[in-house]
């Protein structure tokens, strides 16, 4: 293992991850590094991750979709962000439209938003990318299955997912995206020499800020009711791992004695627009 800090970015995809990477890879050079498995979805374990960062002692930081915690030693200092799970929902739908690269697009471009999210509710292949994802992401929900695609969340893989926020003592939020990047760079700047995190913005073509409420509002009218209920119901978990990330993010604020600020949602600030099919 490397006997220096290395810094661990577990990237949950559409949260605020590239714009992450871009500072990690202005601070490090090619002293940063990414992790990746075979296929989009080849979950990689923690020894793997150490078995890589063994191999490249040269890493001061490594960011990486598919591995998933607990940090491979004790010298790892772990990042993540978490989102609102409806916000972080439109997101992916409209990243996944654009990007035929994407697994899944030809659904998403094949249907509007309100579509989109029936689809998922459906418990179709794929549709867990927003169905309680980020507690499956952060917890041994990962594992339980042959596939991540069929994965399935429960409340203990809340409690082992907010645990390890608590225990890591630091959390990012995307909708408190500047602070949380502010309280990374003053919990780990002292242990990474060269560490240089700013609000740089990548795969966001909107920047204005506009509050989560009124965004979620939005996102509400155009399911409807019922189906906004149904959708967050089957996010329930997410839900609570978003209001503990608040949390935690709140306390090491205060204990880097930095302001805590409003919710926004800086990454899909336009209005927002019912998708057609493509």
């Amino acid at each position: 293992m490397p006997d220096h800090p290395v810094l661990i970015h577990y990237h949950i995809f559409k949260n605020a991850g590239s714009s992450v990477d871009a500072s990690l890879q202005h601070s490090f050079g090619d002293r940063w590094g990414s992790f990746e498995g075979p296929h989009a979805h080849a979950i990689q374990s923690s020894a793997q991750l150490g078995q890589h960062l063994a191999a490249n002692p040269q890493l001061i930081a490594i960011s990486s979709h598919l591995a998933r915690p607990p940090i491979p030693h004790p010298r790892c200092l772990p990042m993540v962000f978490i989102r609102h799970p409806l916000l972080r929902a439109y997101s992916v739908y409209s990243f996944t439209r654009t990007d035929a690269s994407q697994p899944y697009s030809d659904v998403a471009q094949d249907l509007g938003f309100a579509e989109y999210i029936a689809w998922a509710l459906r418990k179709e292949p794929g549709s867990i990318v927003i169905r309680d994802y980020q507690v499956v992401h952060l917890s041994d929900a990962s594992w339980r299955t042959k596939h991540i695609l069929d994965a399935e969340a429960g409340a203990a893989d809340l409690d082992q997912a907010c645990r390890l926020l608590t225990e890591w003592g630091v959390a990012g939020v995307v909708d408190q995206f500047e602070l949380s990047i502010q309280v990374f760079q003053a919990t780990y700047g002292p242990h990474l020499p060269g560490l240089d995190l700013h609000a740089r913005w990548e795969n966001a073509t909107h920047r204005n800020p506009v509050a989560v409420d009124e965004r979620v509002d939005q996102l509400r009218q155009m399911l409807g009711n019922g189906l906004y209920e149904d959708f967050m119901e089957a996010n329930r978990l997410d839900l609570a791992l978003h209001a503990h990330a608040q949390s935690v993010l709140a306390s090491a604020a205060q204990r880097e004695k930095l302001r805590v600020s409003s919710p926004v949602d800086t990454k899909e600030a336009a209005p927002i627009h019912v998708g057609t099919a493509a």
